[in-house]
């Protein structure tokens, strides 16, 4: 059974025609030159903030991995959930 929509509202339509048309503003100015500036800038910021990097070499990283391995629970979760228990008369 196929399913059958609503028109669109004109204001809808003035939205998605308002947005399509950004779009293609967005794809023109999305150039070769464009993007080697952008990579540029990008490298520069890392390079001013170079000083506030954390040194890796000291510290362990580790990818997520997916709650395989959980983390201990905080001192305030457990105060929190000894409260929710109810006490035993």
């Amino acid at each position: 059974m196929e399913r059958r929509t609503a028109e669109e509202s004109l204001k809808t339509k003035k939205a998605r025609e308002k947005l399509r048309q950004k779009l293609e503003q967005m794809q023109e100015r999305m150039t070769e030159q464009a993007l080697e500036r952008k990579s540029i800038e990008i490298h520069r910021w890392i390079a001013r903030h170079a000083s506030n990097r954390a040194i890796l070499k000291e510290k362990t990283i580790s990818l997520f991995d997916e709650n395989n391995n959980t983390a201990e629970v905080s001192q305030k979760i457990s105060t929190l959930a000894k409260s929710l228990v109810p006490l035993k008369n």
